[in-house]
Formats: C-alpha cells, structure tokens, sequence
C-alpha cells in the first residue's frame, strides 16, 4: 500500500481524537477494505487501529492532564471515555500512573506519537520532562557557518581543538554544553561549560522551560537518530510550540541530555 494514504488515514485520526472516529471513512481514505486495512496496519505497527486510537488518546489526555487545570473527568469524556473507571484503568495500564499521579506531576512526561508511516523509519516512544531552567551563564568556543555542512566540518576541527589544548576533559569535570542555532541564514555552534574561562566566549541560556530528552550514551550517532526521532515524530505528536530552531545538548557522565525551548 501506498504510505501517502496511510499517513492521510492518519492524519483523519488525529484531527478526530476528540470525536468518534468513523471507520468507513478510514477505509475510504485509504481506498482498502477495512478488514485488509486492518491487517495491513498490524502487520506495519503490531497494533491494531483501535489500540492504537487509543494510545494517542491517552498521550493527549496525559498532556492535558499535566499542562492545564481541566477536570481530570472533564478530559476523560474530550478523549471518548464514558467512565471514570474506565479512563483510570487504560491511563495506568499505559503509562504506569493513575490521572492524579500524572496531575500531581509524579514521574516523566510519556507520549505514544503519531505513527507516520515511511520506509525505513523505527519505532521510538518518548520518555521526557518539562523543566523550568534559569538563566545560565556558560564560556565557550564560538564557531559560524554559511552552510550546514561546513558546520559540521568546523565542529570536529573544534573538538579535536579542545581534546589537544586540554579544554575538553574541563568542560566534561561539570558537565559540558554544546549549542546549536541558526540566526539571520548563520548557523552558530558553542562548545563550553559553566566553569569561568577569561579567554573564551559568554554565552546565555534564557531562563525557559524546556523539554528534555535523556539518552543513556554519548555516541554521535545516537544523539543525531534521537534528534532526527525528535524533529520528525516528538514536534508534530505533542501541543508544544518550539521557540525557534535553538538545541542545547549536555554532556554529563555517560549522558547527552537535549534541550528544546518551548512555547
């Protein structure tokens, strides 16, 4: 089957997660007999439509209950549930906490995104937090591209840079930052960390709250397939507005932690 009508089928659900889903009409958009629509969509997923329904219900309702002040009951009825009970046993069975647990902020924030289909793509649930970060102060290496993939060619030049002259395992002592953006058609890169430098660059991260990512390594490839996981299945599955196009990465023991400001 052709991923364009799936991703259509998919988009159809999303846009009815707060409304009966009609099930004729998925078949229509599809142009598939629901019954092969539905094993076609096992066999991609290893879940069925319905469960799968379900599970971003319940990731719209975990972002509901956890950002607004909305009656818990209020946002199980939004999310098609007609009891209490019912929405209470499917939440915790999901995400391992009841609504008030959820409401009361206890634990990570968990979401089940959008299941775009396209070659190739893996599978990833987000484990994450919402954290309010004050202002900090870093010292930094500062380099700036034209081109992205200069960029990249720069940024491993500066890292051997800082593993020669010795500033690499100082900034790993606390913890060292590196920031990406790009401002006025310059991508900007800074390498530091929060210990005092007089010879090197200040640097602001805002006072923001920030979602963040935990990724248990420090391996390049890794934090650029997370990131790419992020961009394409996170940012369109959640309410979050990202400020802009700023990344902030941590590296801390064993660590990358990723940083995006949001609305």
């Amino acid at each position: 089957m052709n991923f364009h009508y799936l991703n259509k089928m998919i988009e159809y659900i999303e846009n009815n997660l707060d409304n009966e889903v009609d099930f004729n009409e998925l078949s229509k958009i599809t142009n598939t007999n629901l019954f092969i629509l539905e094993r076609i969509f096992m066999f991609l997923t290893n879940m069925t439509i319905t469960e799968y329904i379900k599970k971003r219900r319940l990731s719209k309702a975990f972002e509901e209950i956890r950002n607004t002040n909305y009656k818990i009951i209020d946002i199980a009825f939004k999310y098609q549930y007609n009891s209490a009970s019912s929405f209470n046993r499917s939440f915790k069975q999901l995400f391992n906490m009841t609504p008030t647990e959820c409401r009361k902020g206890i634990g990570n924030y968990k979401i089940i995104p959008i299941e775009y289909f396209e070659t190739n793509k893996g599978k990833y649930n987000f484990d994450y937090e919402i954290k309010k970060i004050n202002s900090i102060f870093l010292y930094c290496y500062h380099i700036t591209s034209k081109k992205h993939s200069d960029l990249l060619y720069k940024i491993k030049q500066l890292y051997q840079k800082v593993k020669t002259n010795g500033k690499y395992n100082e900034f790993n002592e606390i913890g060292m930052y590196g920031i990406f953006f790009k401002e006025e058609n310059i991508y900007h890169y800074y390498l530091g960390s929060t210990k005092y430098f007089p010879n090197l660059e200040k640097y602001e991260i805002k006072k923001n709250e920030y979602a963040e990512f935990k990724l248990i390594s420090r391996e390049q490839e890794k934090i650029v397939s997370l990131e790419e996981k992020i961009n394409k299945q996170w940012i369109p599955s959640t309410n979050y507005n990202i400020k802009n196009n700023l990344k902030i990465e941590l590296y801390k023991g064993d660590n990358c932690f990723i940083y995006l400001p949001i609305k």
